[in-house]
């Protein structure tokens, strides 16, 4: 981190914040107290007193995340006035270790939708281009590190959220082992699929925020322990002999031109890197996106059931009709889909015995114009790739690999690894970031 003050820092980033989210809108509620923080740890510093690395690191959270005493919306109209009085799991961890959250931060309404044009809270744009959509559902966190406004952030994913705005942004985005952060304090989309998501600027800043919350949650029904090596522990390896599974169906069918071209670089790397490039065969990939959509609506309807039907006006229009469709699941269907998701797990985790990692493409396309506030269809074009992963209970990690050769836009990489074993990511990522500098560069869009 920077040697100036953790004080001036936090000045800098509220300066640039107001000057420029007026355009971005990525933040919904700046924490103007945490400025106290800021100077109580400088404080601390001074008496030589450490919490460790993330000590003085300013956090951006994703406003489904309980903050105590802070707004927490889900942006949605109906939670404008929710103040929590307790921190989530994951908050509580940040404070003790010395973080500072900063902001509550954009997303899709409930988080349902890829593009985060809230019509309450505004429609968030991409810090590198004012035009384009930030992705979703965590599109304020990603937009946030893009922007400058926090070291590192906190998003949701439960099929996309934190890694398609990390590819939209620039920017670094995991999904950790279901089960290795707690739930606890986030407000849920689906309880079965639903995780909390690590995010920033530098693969092994990221590392180290994961590792801090990791952390087994007894109070979460969800919340597992910890059975393989730490995130960090891969940081500053070399790849050589690694052996890197490419599958052979669906990931790389119909990618727009101009993705293809990053994603072929970034394996050119690897192969001249020293790592084996090796086929994957199909593992039922393709059928991903039917049996999410099912799981998800189904537990997003038991949700909200006697709000939809009792205050529809609540919601959106958009929101209205994603989640009231699983009002209409049968089923025979449902299970059907549970079933399916459990055998996918086990035929991928055999898969993933023989591989450190599996890298795909994390979108197909180049980052979208922002076109209105129904996002099903563009949801659904960001998101074709990603829920394979989503219903993979292992981790997936988001790199920036450059940018579009004609938009200029970010373009990402999915890496995808067995459970416990966010260490390989990382130890990939940071890999790749010590050699080029596209994590380091900044929008033109905002000067």
């Amino acid at each position: 981190m920077s040697d100036i003050t953790i004080v001036d820092r936090w000045d800098a980033a509220r300066d640039l914040c107001r000057r420029s989210d007026g355009q971005v809108r990525a933040v919904i509620h700046w924490v103007e107290s945490s400025r106290k923080d800021a100077l109580r740890l400088d404080d601390e510093l001074r008496a030589g007193r450490s919490r460790g690395p993330l000590h003085g690191w300013l956090v951006g959270v994703k406003d489904n995340i309980d903050t105590r005493g802070t707004p927490t919306t889900a942006g949605a109209r109906f939670l404008g006035d929710n103040v929590p009085e307790q921190d989530a799991h994951a908050i509580g961890l940040l404070r003790e270790a010395g973080a500072i959250v900063v902001a509550k931060l954009n997303m899709a309404e409930l988080a349902w939708g890829a593009t985060t044009q809230n019509e309450t809270y505004g429609a968030c744009r991409n810090p590198w281009d004012l035009d384009r959509i930030p992705g979703g559902s965590s599109g304020g966190s990603g937009a946030a590190l893009a922007a400058r406004y926090c070291d590192v952030s906190l998003g949701t994913d439960t099929g996309a959220s934190v890694r398609v705005p990390a590819a939209l942004n620039g920017v670094v985005g995991l999904r950790p082992t279901f089960g290795a952060i707690s739930n606890r304090g986030v407000y849920p989309v689906a309880l079965t699929q639903d995780t909390v998501g690590p995010m920033g600027r530098d693969a092994a800043e990221v590392a180290h925020l994961t590792e801090l919350l990791v952390d087994h949650d007894p109070l979460d029904a969800y919340s597992v322990q910890r059975t393989g090596p730490a995130a960090t522990a891969r940081l500053g390896s070399d790849v050589r002999g690694w052996r890197i599974g490419i599958p052979d169906t669906f990931f790389y069918d119909d990618l727009e031109p101009g993705v293809a071209t990053r994603v072929q670089e970034f394996l050119d790397f690897l192969r001249a890197a020293g790592a084996d490039l090796l086929p994957v065969a199909d593992f039922g990939q393709a059928d991903g996106f039917e049996h999410w959509t099912r799981i998800v609506q189904v537990e997003g309807a038991s949700l909200h059931q006697q709000r939809i039907i009792e205050r529809p006006e609540d919601f959106s229009e958009d929101v209205r009709g994603r989640i009231g469709g699983g009002l209409t699941v049968e089923a025979v269907d449902l299970a059907r889909s549970l079933a399916w998701r459990t055998a996918y797990r086990h035929r991928l985790a055999r898969v993933l015995d023989d591989l450190d990692v599996i890298v795909t493409p994390v979108v197909p396309v180049d980052v979208p114009m922002a076109g209105g506030y129904d996002s099903r269809a563009q949801t659904q074009a960001l998101g074709r790739i990603t829920y394979p992963w989503a219903l993979h209970d292992g981790p997936t990690l988001s790199l920036p690999i450059g940018f579009h050769p004609t938009s200029g836009m970010p373009v990402g990489i999915a890496l995808s690894a067995r459970r416990w074993n966010e260490s390989a990511l990382f130890g990939v990522a940071d890999y790749y970031q010590r050699r080029t500098d596209w994590h380091d560069r900044q929008p033109p869009a905002l000067g």
